[in-house]
């Protein structure tokens, strides 16, 4: 029996392994595409990403979490529209890119223990610099898209705040995986302002993705991590 599970253990880590190097293969030709603004590239890559993302953790997670691969479709879908690069694409994603940050709020706070309201407030401070700073520069250019970019500050100034405090009560790998997760995202925000004030915006676009994904695999690291420490702790109570 013992050697049925280590069988089926180092099976499932070979395949997820495989899965593992397909998301980074393809995130690197999608991320080479936007830097040389190759829409081909592109759309021959982009919609790989998430998926194989999404093959590697059913195939690496010992109890799937449904509302993480909720959130995972509702990325990908919003990373589709985003490639059209045109004003209704941009926000019928940003629609589906919410969703996505209120699942994965959902998700970690119920991962993660609530920080008192000090380290809470302590922790979004940093958050808060990056969204007033992306508002200050892009008021005029957004418009009226500027409420539902201001939405989507408000929660990741949450989660970065509910992740950055968590880490100051508890310095675990987790905390810490989470939190620079969630920080690159809304680095993702400040590089594509960025990309309007300059002429080679392929960069910022290329360095968008980049930040995108590292992010998306940490968050992924994290639904792991806390798994480890909830069999950690069952352990020891059964012990």
């Amino acid at each position: 029996m013992s050697l049925d599970k280590s069988f089926n253990a180092k099976y499932r880590k070979y395949i997820s392994s495989f899965f593992l190097c397909l998301f980074f293969i393809v995130s690197l030709f999608e991320i080479m595409g936007e830097y040389k603004e190759d829409k081909l590239l592109i759309w021959i890559t982009k919609p790989f990403i998430l998926p194989f993302l999404f093959a590697y953790y059913l195939s690496l997670t010992k109890k799937i979490n449904y509302f993480f691969l909720v959130a995972i479709i509702c990325s990908w879908i919003a990373n589709l529209l985003f490639i059209e690069n045109t004003i209704n694409w941009i926000i019928f994603g940003s629609v589906f890119f919410l969703v996505y940050r209120i699942l994965v709020i959902y998700i970690v706070m119920n991962k993660v223990k609530m920080p008192s309201l000090v380290p809470l407030i302590i922790g979004s401070v940093p958050f808060i610099f990056i969204y007033a700073t992306v508002c200050s520069l892009s008021f005029e250019a957004m418009g009226d898209n500027i409420y539902l970019f201001l939405i989507h500050g408000i929660f990741t100034i949450f989660l970065g705040g509910l992740s950055l405090g968590n880490y100051i009560m508890v310095s675990n790998k987790s905390n810490l995986v989470l939190f620079l997760s969630t920080m690159l995202f809304a680095l993702t925000q400040f590089v594509f302002v960025l990309k309007v004030y300059y002429e080679d915006a392929n960069f910022f676009h290329a360095l968008a993705m980049t930040m995108f994904v590292v992010g998306q695999f940490l968050l992924t690291k994290f639904m792991f991590l806390t798994e480890e420490n909830k069999d950690k702790y069952q352990t020891t109570l059964l012990s």
